[in-house]
């Protein structure tokens, strides 16, 4: 068996300012940072019974797609930092280095989760 990982057109933005609220906008301008990357967009959280109370669900709540973005360690990503990938908007955070555990590998790793900014 074998296993075959895509590899996705990724562009990096610093974060924007903040809004009326004091949160922090998305990104905008020029990318700081443009190459490849492989993104594992996750399942999604599901609970039938959301929608009625909010939350996250499968019948139209609130909610918002995540994932694992994998960039190489010269992309400079960190934490609030935005992504768009797959044609889609996403903002970073949990961004860590995975250093391969072989002697001289090449394969070290940023490693962030990726959250969808733009509502569907």
């Amino acid at each position: 068996m074998s296993l075959a990982l895509v590899t996705d057109r990724v562009e990096l933005y610093r974060p924007g300012g903040l809004d009326e609220y004091g949160s922090r906008e998305p990104g905008a301008g020029p990318p700081v940072w443009a190459g490849p990357g492989n993104f594992q967009l996750g399942p999604g959280a599901s609970d039938p019974r959301a929608a009625a109370g909010g939350g996250r669900g499968p019948h139209d709540p609130a909610g918002n797609q995540t994932g694992v973005l994998y960039l190489p360690p010269d992309s400079g990503a960190v934490d609030g930092y935005s992504v768009k990938v797959r044609g889609q908007l996403f903002t970073l955070s949990s961004v860590r280095l995975v250093v391969d555990p072989t002697p001289g590998g090449a394969l070290d790793a940023l490693v962030a989760t990726a959250t969808r900014t733009e509502v569907a």
